[in-house]
């Protein structure tokens, strides 16, 4: 494969190109099956993305976009399934053609699978000593052996934190996990830089069935956001560290649902392309030849997607909220529930926040250490 410098790029009118995100969906298959997934976990056909499409793909980013910083997330399946050597060339590459932009990759992970020294130095030299990993309670451990129990996901993850690697945790939040003691669930991940709660992806019955009432949701997540806020914590929330920052500057700082559609980027291993990754990978909107042979076209066709997203109506909820100045209401109408007074940032937790800033504010001066998408918002 051959490379050569871009002299000259060009401008783009809808993607922001100060901060992005770019998912490498580099292994199709995974060792799991998931109930909640948006891929079909151990059922699909084991496949490495070839590195010349995966060039391709960051080659367009790079000649009409050339971000100023990035976040490159290292994606599956299960990315660890492929070898070492693998990625050590995606790596390579991605060093090589986005040698312009300051870069953090980082692989995102269910840490199922045997961790040994070779791979924790992996981590520090290939990552920084960065790794994403996810847990989910109940709803991840539907595989076809008996050796892939939780026990495992926990045993690798102290060993992780014993080797000072730096942990971002996602968990999902679905109706079993609201069933148990959140201080319990938090006290699994002391050592972790980030938890972050994330929401279900709702694109059949078998992720409707796992939705759970917002109200639900604000009881158990509002005694996490008091522990975070009363106790020293290895770990930041960043939601919760969002929102504070829009308080204490006034402004607000665009989420995960409203900011995917003009500054993400995800490539699936077949060459297929879109924005929001769990979208990305049963909804693909362009391919990597697109992306190389008529850039506008597939610009055209993200806006429109974006266009379609912002103008669809404020949620009542959110329209009569004290706090819509700056939350900004702009989480997804699948997320709330009929008849329900609570949105899925927690009023409750926000009224909390708001009448206790300045603890909050203490938190965030930990968070810009904890978490690198934070800190790329502005810099720090």
């Amino acid at each position: 494969m051959s490379y050569k410098p871009m002299s000259s790029h060009n401008p783009t009118t809808h993607f922001n190109k100060d901060f992005n995100v770019i998912y490498l969906r580099v292994v199709q298959g995974c060792n799991l099956n998931c109930t909640h997934c948006f891929t079909y976990g151990n059922q699909d056909k084991y496949k490495l993305a070839p590195l010349d499409q995966i060039e391709s793909f960051l080659m367009a980013i790079k000649k009409n976009i050339n971000p100023g910083k990035a976040v490159i997330y290292i994606h599956g399946g299960e990315p660890f399934l492929a070898p070492l050597s693998y990625h050590r060339e995606v790596n390579t590459l991605v060093k090589k053609i986005l040698n312009e932009t300051i870069l953090d990759i980082i692989p995102q992970t269910n840490l199922m699978y045997k961790i040994d020294d070779e791979f924790i130095e992996f981590l520090k030299t290939e990552y920084n000593g960065q790794i994403g990993v996810s847990w989910d309670h109940q709803i991840r451990f539907q595989t076809t052996s008996q050796q892939l129990n939780e026990d495992v996901f926990l045993q690798n993850f102290k060993k992780l934190v014993e080797a000072n690697i730096d942990l971002a945790v996602a968990i999902t939040v679905h109706k079993h996990l609201i069933t148990e003691d959140p201080i319990k669930i938090l006290n699994k991940f002391n050592g972790a830089k980030s938890l972050d709660f994330e929401f279900l992806t709702l694109f059949d019955d078998k992720t409707r069935d796992l939705k759970v009432s917002n109200s639900d949701w604000s009881t158990f997540y509002h005694q996490i956001v008091r522990y975070y806020s009363l106790n020293k914590t290895s770990w930041s929330l960043p939601l919760v560290d969002l929102f504070t920052k829009s308080l204490q500057e006034n402004k607000i700082y665009q989420c995960k649902c409203n900011c995917c559609l003009h500054r993400t980027f995800t490539m699936n291993c077949n060459g297929t392309v879109g924005l929001c990754p769990d979208e990305t990978y049963f909804d693909p909107i362009s391919n990597v030849i697109e992306l190389t042979d008529n850039w506008s076209g597939f610009e055209k066709k993200a806006a429109a997607k974006h266009f379609t997203q912002i103008v669809q109506p404020i949620m009542p909820l959110c329209s009569t909220c004290e706090f819509f100045d700056y939350c900004g209401g702009n989480c997804e109408p699948s997320l709330f529930s009929e008849n329900d007074i609570e949105c899925p940032m927690s009023k409750k937790s926000l009224k909390y926040q708001f009448e206790n800033l300045t603890l909050f504010k203490a938190k965030l001066k930990d968070a810009y250490h904890n978490l690198t998408e934070l800190r790329d918002r502005d810099g720090h």
